[in-house]
């Protein structure tokens, strides 16, 4: 193995662990571990003067989540993943229209739900080559979620490179709960493919960078059953397109700085559909270590998007088409999280902590948006996890 990669390998740990960029260039099996993360999650209450009417108080989740890694000799692992969630709160419906601009209408009674989401992973490494084939199942009251994926990575001869590969397929079903009483469909399918390709090279002996694509092909019943519009007076179901089609790239750069020890990262995300929804999201983050075992790592990160055609809060005339959503997440708008997270690293044990603020604002959209949008929210999330390697 080239000199540079023990170099990378020291400059990813220094990262902080992001997802998927520890094992970049180590053409070897992650360590045994046992991990434990709890996270709680609370949106602000949408404001009053923003309200038609409803219960102002959006979503808490709390959620509990496992992992467990463990290497059955040196050519194959599995890893273990578990999941469970605990929603309560009230969610955005439909928009009406109000003196000084669009109303939300918020649903009346408190929705709780519990999702689990189980899944175990297999990975198989040969010379330069790791092989990881992945299936998965999800479940809560209404949604049920069965998933598969295969990647692939190959490190080069020097270990300055790797090319990454993979693919997965979803099959999600959805029984909305009170579909008689609301009008909802009773049950509906729908399909994803994905498949994506990376490179990473190493630029020198403190810098990495990794870019690559992936494309995405969903099909089947893609409205929201939960959300209504209003169009003309009249108040109608979510209707979305039964077809659509994704593109995103993806870069991430990885500097050590040799001066405070410390890692600075950036992350650049492009994503564009079929349904004419163009976003751009940058992360940037600094991982200074303190002293031998404590490391601190502040983060910001920025999303704009633009709206599909379909997408307003209401519509005073009726569209042309078949398709119309006031859901919020389809709107024009743009958001920075605000994060910083700690971690104290033992011999064979590790504890880190996270705190997180979202805010979201169409001021803060790089497209102008065409209405106002009264359902984004803003929210805090905080986080603990403990790691043990054995």
């Amino acid at each position: 193995m080239a000199r540079y990669s023990k170099a990378i390998r020291s400059l990813l740990a220094t990262s902080l662990g992001l997802p998927g960029m520890q094992e970049l260039l180590a053409n070897e099996l992650p360590g045994d571990s046992v991990d434990y993360r709890y996270t709680f999650y609370d949106e602000d209450p949408i404001p009053r003067n923003r309200l038609a009417f409803g219960d102002p108080r959006r979503y808490e989740i709390e959620s509990h989540q496992f992992r467990v890694v463990r290497n059955l000799d040196e050519t194959y692992g599995i890893e273990l993943n578990f999941q469970h969630e605990a929603m309560s709160g009230s969610s955005p419906w439909y928009a009406v229209p109000g003196p000084d601009g669009p109303l939300q209408v918020m649903s009346g009674a408190t929705i709780r739900e519990r999702r689990n989401q189980a899944d175990v992973a297999l990975r198989y490494l040969r010379g330069n080559w790791t092989h990881t084939a992945a299936l998965g199942y999800s479940t809560e009251n209404d949604y049920e979620a069965r998933y598969g994926s295969y990647a692939a990575e190959k490190e080069s001869a020097d270990g300055l490179r790797m090319l990454s590969w993979g693919a997965s397929y979803s099959n999600d079903e959805v029984a909305p709960t009170d579909a008689e009483q609301f009008g909802r469909i009773q049950s509906a399918d729908r399909d994803a493919v994905s498949a994506s390709f990376s490179i990473t090279q190493v630029l020198n002996r403190n810098a990495v960078l990794q870019s690559g694509i992936s494309v995405t092909r969903q099909s089947g019943y893609l409205s929201d059953p939960y959300k209504l519009v209003w169009i003309d007076r009249a108040v109608l179901s979510d209707s979305r397109p039964d077809e659509r089609s994704m593109f995103t790239w993806t870069t991430r750069f990885r500097q050590f700085v040799e001066g405070p020890g410390a890692a600075f990262t950036l992350d650049y995300r492009f994503f564009r559909d079929d349904w004419k929804i163009t976003a751009h999201t940058l992360d940037a983050a600094w991982k200074q270590p303190l002293g031998s075992n404590w490391e601190l790592a502040p983060s910001i990160r920025y999303h704009a998007q633009s709206a599909p055609d379909f997408y307003a809060p209401y519509f005073a005339v009726r569209p042309s088409g078949d398709y119309w959503s006031s859901d919020y997440r389809l709107a024009t708008y743009g958001a920075l999280s605000y994060r910083l997270h700690a971690r104290l690293r033992a011999t064979s044990w590790s504890l880190s902590m996270g705190a997180e603020y979202y805010d979201s604002s169409q001021s803060l959209a790089l497209a102008q948006a065409r209405q106002d949008a009264p359902g984004l929210v803003d929210f805090w999330r905080l986080s603990a996890a403990f790691r043990f390697d054995y």
